[in-house]
């Protein structure tokens, strides 16, 4: 049958499948299968019908048979399709399979542990103040209890380390130290403690091996094994020395050594049938330490009678001993005195002493650098603006006028040390009537009958002074800075020098003429230039013994002939030749300024002016610092 064929004949399978049913048929429908199977390829399965169409007789039979169970598949489809109905299912037995994997094993602990943990972290980074509810009502009266106990303990060492270092009873353990060579840790454990259980032995007699040794936390020795083996020795040596001429063989048990001193140390030893108990004590134990040691080597041998009668020495085949012999490190302190050392309230009170002698210097301190600031603050030209406390030092700062009180000054007259005191000052010009009249006192050296006062903030002068001195005051005056203070010279009095003012009048009533249009004056002026001149030198000898200088303005005049700027040309022209003549007969040029009036300044004589006179240099005397 070819691929084609077998094609076709397939595909008219289902129509014989839904006739009435026929072993023939089925047969050959069987057949057919099987020839697909052989020859079936990509070819042919492209040729096949999808599948075959379903019998409906056939699915209304399974109906009616799996009812029942296709409802409950239906359910559970729904229980797993519903995540709440899942979930509540789940919740049922999730406790039951928890508890059912713990009892076999510890498996689930293992996995669930890294993601309860991942769970807890991301909680607590999410809500820090779930996990602080939760430990709050337990983290106080833990660390409360802790402290408490911290303290007190801590109170306890302290007491005993003041009493046995600072006291009498110290002192002398300290030179019996020094004396004996021991520690002072062993002098007051000596002193202090009544007895205490250093080291405790179990040796087995028959073989002389340790069995267990147990010792205090501070107690000093040697290998356990070495000291168990001298300990078996000494106990045999006894044994055939002193227990008759056949000794006794090891564990048959003769009598050995059951109390021995070596110096402050005291050994007992308590035998048994089958292994003895060795403890080292030191200070005097009383008879309640022997039967504790009885009992616990009884107990000992009772509950590990066969293992100690068959022990071979493999200590391993024992049970812990560790726990019975710890029983025996017992200790007991004499009894101490319940008051607390002195020096635990005497130094205290030292430091609160000291404390208090510190506070006081301080504030003591603070009061007189007060002091110094309100001195300060009270000096005229002084503004204090900062006073502060850094580096152990006070640091005062603000601005001072030049001519105010020097602080240093204030300072020392406030007792107060100078390296602590540092101060910074800024310069600047103080306008109160009290540092203004200080600065004019010292800008114009006012003469001995001349007085200042303070009349509230304006400062008068009085005296008598001359004309210069109240020109140059009245200068100084106006040149003070806007709100500086008034001052009132208007009741000096004008006193000059008779001399002075006999050469400023013969000066000034001197007038050099000259003729018309001419800049050099007349022949018949040289007489008066001459007497000029040596009036000038007379007064200006006058004026240094009075201790101011003078100048003589050279004014130059012309009379109307003529227009204004040659007029002025001309004034200026005859009042430098006046200069340079005086100059020639000794007259500094400096004394002598010159001044171009030309018409604008004429002469009058008796009221008229006089064309004649205008043609004139006349001089005009002035004081000066």
């Amino acid at each position: 049958m070819s691929k084609a064929q077998l094609a076709q004949t397939v595909s008219v399978a289902p129509d014989l499948e839904t006739q009435r049913p026929n072993p023939a048929r089925s047969k050959r429908l069987a057949d057919l299968l099987v020839e697909v199977a052989r020859f079936a390829d990509q070819d042919v399965a492209a040729l096949l019908p999808t599948r075959f169409e379903r019998d409906l007789r056939l699915d209304a039979l399974r109906s009616v048979l799996l009812e029942q169970e296709q409802n409950a598949l239906a359910r559970l489809q729904q229980k797993f399709d519903d995540p709440r109905q899942f979930a509540e299912a789940v919740s049922a037995v999730l406790a039951d399979a928890f508890a059912t994997a713990e009892s076999r094993n510890e498996q689930l602990a293992k996995t669930m542990a890294p993601i309860l943990e991942r769970a807890a972290q991301t909680s607590i980074r999410n809500d820090p103040s779930t996990l602080v509810g939760i430990l709050y009502p337990l983290m106080g009266p833990a660390i409360r209890k802790s402290i408490a106990e911290s303290l007190d303990g801590n109170l306890q060492k302290l007491n005993q380390a003041f009493k046995h270092s600072f006291s009498w009873r110290g002192v002398k353990w300290r030179l019996e130290a020094l004396r004996t060579g021991s520690s002072f840790a062993d002098v007051v454990l000596k002193h202090t403690v009544e007895f205490r259980v250093e080291h405790v032995f179990l040796i087995h007699r028959k073989t002389g091996l340790l069995l267990e040794h147990v010792a205090a936390p501070e107690a000093e020795g040697q290998d356990p094994q070495l000291v168990s083996g001298m300990l078996t020795a000494i106990q045999d040596f006894v044994r055939d020395s002193f227990n008759g001429a056949g000794g006794g063989k090891r564990g048959d048990g003769g009598g050995g050594i059951d109390s021995l001193r070596l110096g402050d140390l005291l050994l007992w030893c308590e035998e048994g049938p089958f292994a003895f108990l060795a403890a080292v004590i030191r200070g005097n134990p009383p008879d309640t330490l022997r039967a504790a040691l009885r009992e616990t080597l009884t107990q000992i041998h009772a509950d590990l009678r066969i293992p100690l009668e068959e022990f071979q020495g493999d200590t391993a085949t024992l049970a812990d001993l560790n726990t019975p012999l710890g029983g025996c490190l017992q200790q007991r302190e004499q009894p101490q005195e319940t008051h607390l050392s002195p020096w635990l309230w005497r130094l205290p009170l030292a430091l609160l002493l000291i404390a208090g002698i510190w506070t006081a210097l301080r504030g003591w301190e603070g009061y007189r650098v007060n002091g110094y600031v309100e001195r300060l603050r009270s000096e005229p030209g002084v503004v204090v603006t900062g006073v502060e406390r850094s580096g152990g030092k006070w640091r005062v700062s603000g601005l001072r006028d030049p001519l105010a009180t020097d602080p240093a000054k204030v300072l020392a007259q406030s007792h107060l040390d100078p390296s602590r005191v540092v101060g910074h000052w800024e310069a600047y010009q103080a306008l109160t009537p009290a540092m203004v009249l200080k600065r004019l006192t010292a800008a114009l050296n006012p003469p001995r009958d001349v007085s200042f006062t303070l009349d509230g903030d304006i400062i008068r002068a009085h005296g008598s002074a001359p004309q210069h001195w109240v020109e140059r005051a009245r200068a100084l005056i106006q040149a003070q800075p806007a709100g500086s203070a008034q001052v009132d010279l208007s009741a000096l009095t004008d006193v000059q020098d008779p001399t002075f003012v006999r050469l400023r009048d013969a000066i000034q009533a001197h007038v050099v003429k000259f003729n018309s249009n001419a800049p050099r004056p007349m022949p018949d002026q040289d007489s008066q230039l001459d007497a000029l001149a040596g009036e000038l030198r007379e007064l200006n000898n006058v004026a240094a013994d009075l201790g101011f200088s003078v100048r003589v303005m050279i004014v130059g005049h012309t009379d109307k002939t003529g227009d204004e700027m040659s007029n002025l040309s001309l004034s200026a022209a005859r009042a430098e030749v006046i200069r340079s003549m005086l100059r020639a007969r000794g007259i500094a040029p400096g004394m002598l300024p010159v001044r171009s009036t030309g018409t604008l300044e004429p002469l009058n004589v008796s009221g008229i002016e006089s064309t004649a006179m205008n043609r004139s240099v006349t001089f005009n005397v002035s004081t000066g610092d």
